[in-house]
């Protein structure tokens, strides 16, 4: 391990500190787009299934709450706004023990992937995500 002592001023001076930040930030993007797909996962198996799907509200909340931490640090509000909204949504949903047809949390997850696909576009306009569409369920 080297020692800090022995790097000159000039060295730590030149790196900005936004230099991690940024990589942090497209980071996060990346992760986004990926739970977005788990999302359009999750909603299929959320619209076909036949008993009750508990497993599947918590798992939501759970990325949800992930991204809403994720937004939080970098100040996306609007995300992390939707984030909490789906969060709530599937706490409630896994306590009433209710059917994969929940309103609030249909809403919450159509609110939370467009939100996560409009950043995308935002950040990298270029790519092309093919799976990237509305949920399989055909719903969001």
């Amino acid at each position: 391990m080297t020692s800090t002592r022995h790097r000159s001023r000039k060295e730590f001076l030149q790196k900005t500190p936004s230099d991690g930040l940024e990589e942090l930030r497209l980071a996060f993007h990346a992760r986004l787009q990926s739970d977005r797909v788990h999302f359009a996962t999750l909603s299929a198996a959320l619209a076909r299934a036949e008993e009750s799907p508990g497993w599947i509200f918590q798992d939501l909340q759970f990325r949800a709450h992930k991204i809403r931490g994720g937004a939080a640090i970098f100040e996306i509000a609007a995300v992390e706004a939707a984030a909490f909204a789906l969060e709530q949504a599937a706490i409630c949903a896994a306590q009433s023990n209710a059917n994969n047809t929940d309103a609030r949390v249909w809403a919450s997850l159509e609110a939370l992937v467009s939100l996560m696909g409009a950043l995308d576009a935002d950040v990298a306009p270029a790519q092309s995500h093919p799976r990237s569409g509305a949920l399989a369920s055909g719903r969001v």
